[in-house]
């Protein structure tokens, strides 16, 4: 199963961090949700690991929601993937191999090893990018995805306009 906490939480922090730069205070966990695709339950339960690690601050109640608790610019995505998937492993090894040879004798500890060298890359690479440059790069991916094809030259000459005078 794919564990969807890290991609949701990044999702919703841009999100607030572009209502923020819309000029809209605060989002509500249903605006959220709906926003990523997800039941407002996982959106909270994701909101609430986030405020605790002060990312994110809000107000409870009818009229309130969420905002980003610092600048965009100021927020790494490692913070984010920190926070919400709290040092649990990228990947588990097999515990029910059969030590059979050297292969599935040391499996867990090569495992292990690998699993850390490929977290530490991957935080490496996350504490690079804060959510405002992430905002940047998709506002760069809309503009070309966006931007009208342009057609490529004829390679037939024009003919006039009304070619019988």
């Amino acid at each position: 199963m794919t564990d969807v906490r890290f991609p949701t939480a990044l999702q919703i922090m841009l999100s607030l961090a572009l209502a923020h730069e819309e000029g809209v205070p605060m989002l509500t966990s249903s605006q959220l949700a709906a926003g990523v695709g997800s039941v407002a339950s996982l959106v909270r339960k994701l909101l609430a690991q986030l405020a605790k690690d002060g990312l994110v601050t809000g107000v409870a109640g009818r009229s309130g929601g969420v905002r980003l608790a610092r600048p965009a610019s100021e927020i790494t995505l490692a913070e984010i993937y920190r926070s919400v998937m709290q040092g649990g492993p990228l990947w588990s090894a097999r515990k029910d191999i059969p030590h059979r040879c050297i292969v599935s004798t040391h499996m867990d500890d090569f495992f292990a090893k690998l699993t850390s060298d490929a977290v530490t890359a991957m935080l490496v690479s996350l504490s690079s990018k804060t959510l405002a440059s992430s905002l940047q790069t998709m506002r760069a991916v809309d503009r070309e995805t966006s931007a009208p094809k342009r057609r490529a030259p004829s390679r037939t000459k024009a003919l006039p306009s009304n070619p019988h005078p």
